[in-house]
């Protein structure tokens, strides 16, 4: 409150504190600039774009000022800032209280839109932009690419923020976590005795391979070193982690029983002719 007849707005600071003095939904900067509301667009990659990184060139379109906006705008001191007017009202005689009120022809402090100007009748006009999006090997699912200023212009207030936010598109062979990869490998029960060596196809196509000598357990879990994803620092790779699930037979016939006997019984042999005398004692 304050009485009346007098120079100044000492409510001014006040509503400022609570944030007032803004409007129309923008954001507002440290120094007190507003801001369009800044934009989040999903940018959907492969695993094997993320691997190998790649420039995506992309059209956006926005909304801009007109050419001739500013012919549209007039002096106006009751404008605190983008759709806020503060006016007074009179509580009783001899004491006034400032007040805050939605204004949409205020465009920013002591500016406000001319109705029906004919230079520029809608405020903005739409405009298509051209924009190259820079995705860095091993990228993250999460992770943004930003141009700033570039979305959407409004009379009184500066451009916010484009977002890409980058998704990943599940992959049919590889799982990612982080840097690393892993995958599951179905193997023989014959491999899982006697070893093999497995010829792989990478994210990008490039072939390896992996070698195993001993016996391999079911759901056994084997770490190949640097073949995971590009780490985001760019200084080398994560690991992949296969694990190989063993594909028993369903059934075996007699003589295949028998040869399996066999082989297990050699080796009963062999044990029992290693054994120490002195260990029957």
């Amino acid at each position: 409150e304050q009485r009346g007849g007098g120079g100044g707005d000492p409510f001014d600071d006040i509503f400022s504190q609570f944030g007032f003095g803004g409007g129309g939904g923008g954001r507002r900067r440290d120094n007190g600039e507003r801001r369009t509301d800044s934009v989040e667009i999903p940018l959907q990659m492969t695993m094997k774009q993320l691997y190998t990184g790649e420039m995506l060139d992309v059209h956006y379109v926005r909304n801009v000022l007109c050419g001739n906006w500013e012919d549209c705008v007039r002096k106006d001191q009751g404008c605190s800032g983008p759709g806020v007017k503060i006016g007074r009202q009179q509580i009783a005689p001899g004491f006034v209280q400032q007040v805050q009120m939605n204004d949409p022809s205020c465009i920013a402090r002591g500016k406000s839109w001319r109705s029906n100007c004919k230079a520029c009748p809608k405020k903005t006009e739409t405009e298509k932009i051209e924009l190259t999006a820079d995705v860095s090997k091993g990228m993250r699912p999460g992770e943004r690419i930003t141009f700033e200023g570039v979305a959407d212009e409004k009379p009184g207030f500066i451009a916010g923020d484009l977002h890409f936010i980058i998704t990943e598109i599940p992959d049919d062979r590889f799982r990612r976590d982080g840097d690393h990869l892993y995958m599951t490998r179905e193997i023989s029960l014959r491999d899982a005795l006697v070893g093999f060596t497995l010829e792989l196809s990478h994210v990008d196509d490039h072939k390896f391979s992996v070698e195993v000598d001993g016996v391999t357990e079911c759901d056994h879990v084997m770490r190949v070193p640097g073949k995971g994803m590009p780490r985001r620092s760019g200084r080398g790779f994560g690991d992949l982690f296969i694990t190989f699930e063993v594909d028993f037979p369903d059934s075996l016939s007699e003589s295949q029983k028998q040869r399996i006997k066999e082989i297990f019984d050699e080796d009963d042999v062999y044990d029992d002719d290693n054994v120490d005398p002195r260990d029957e004692f």
